[in-house]
């Protein structure tokens, strides 16, 4: 299904072709819950032991499904009783069940993708396949779920913030950078099917704190290579692994749940200090970085990146080197845009 796009941001309406995060598999159990994606309201569910996905508004009289309840692996609308199966076909009208057949109701459903820990929904024909996180069900690291986080911007710009290099000296210093090194040097970016690559090393940052004595290193300076796989358009997997060999994981999918708004749903993994007295630490560690960033990313305007701005206003200044990511990024979003416009 082709939903009206008219008038819209043509990278918004391009992205109802990808899969997005809606939930964690943990928070989809035995009740219908509601989830919001590109604006659009759904209800998610599990019927038949598969995850399902369809509008949330029951069109009987306008209610929202999530409200409801599972029963006999259909979703039951809560207001009159109206039971629609894993194809979105009404199947009960209890007010008067001889209907049931002639009304045809129904609402639509949409893909829907159980992978990475995550539900991931697709509101029209998927272009790539669901990112994947490897490290999930590798026993050798301790994973932990983090809590979803909503901030006031757009899926590009959040996604663009995790792979800015730049930033670290100044928003992170003493954290994951440092005021004393802002240099940025270009790193080689390829595509590899639907994942754009960089890597990053030879970069230092400070060795401080509970982190480092975990990591059974004595060095002032850490510096540890950067794997970067984002698979396209919001996802990001980010591999470090340190001079000793210890590898620190963060998976990372930003979610538009509306134009203003975006959700991130994300995962950490570590094979050194496994021990789960040390997952606050390394949680609140991450809840630091991130409280940093946060307002200067709400702060960016305009909230969606302009790929070819008009308006003098819109317009960013790119830095050579420094900025190649970005600049490589927002290439492959602007092809999938242009894609969009075509079709």
């Amino acid at each position: 299904m082709k939903l009206d796009t008219t008038n819209e941001n043509p990278l918004y309406a391009a992205l109802r072709r990808f899969w997005h995060p809606v939930a964690y598999s943990s928070d989809v159990l035995d009740k219908p819950i509601e989830v919001t994606l590109l604006g659009r309201s759904l209800v998610v569910a599990r019927l038949n032991g598969d995850v399902r996905a369809m509008d949330s508004r029951c069109p009987h009289k306008g209610t929202n499904l999530a409200l409801g309840q599972i029963v006999d692996d259909t979703i039951e609308c809560p207001y009159h009783g109206w039971r629609f199966n894993l194809n979105g076909q009404c199947v009960r009208t209890p007010a008067r069940e001889e209907l049931v057949d002639s009304i045809r109701a129904s609402v639509q459903t949409y893909a829907v993708a159980e992978q990475a820990g995550m539900v991931w929904v697709c509101l029209e024909e998927p272009e790539f396949a669901a990112p994947e996180f490897p490290e999930l069900n590798d026993p050798s690291y301790r994973v932990l779920q983090g809590p979803t986080y909503d901030w006031k911007t757009s899926s590009p710009r959040r996604l663009e913030n995790f792979v800015d290099f730049s930033h670290f000296a100044y928003v992170h210093d003493g954290t994951i950078g440092s005021r004393k090194n802002p240099r940025v040097n270009a790193v080689d970016v390829w595509r590899e099917g639907h994942v754009l690559r960089f890597d990053r090393s030879g970069v230092k940052e400070p060795g401080v704190g509970l982190k480092k004595k975990l990591l059974g290193l004595t060095e002032e300076w850490i510096e540890p290579v950067n794997e970067y796989h984002v698979t396209m358009p919001h996802t990001v997997h980010l591999k470090r692994t340190f001079p000793n060999g210890k590898r620190y994981v963060l998976f990372m999918s930003a979610s538009p749940v509306d134009e203003h708004t975006t959700r991130s749903f994300w995962w950490q993994a570590r094979d050194f200090g496994t021990e789960p007295v040390y997952d606050a630490f390394f949680m609140d560690f991450e809840a630091e970085v991130l409280a940093q960033d946060k307002p200067i990313i709400e702060s960016q305007q305009p909230v969606w990146i302009s790929l070819r701005p008009r308006d003098p206003s819109e317009r960013e200044r790119p830095m050579r080197d420094a900025d190649v990511v970005t600049m490589e990024y927002r290439r492959w979003l602007g092809e999938l845009s242009m894609k969009k416009e075509a079709v």
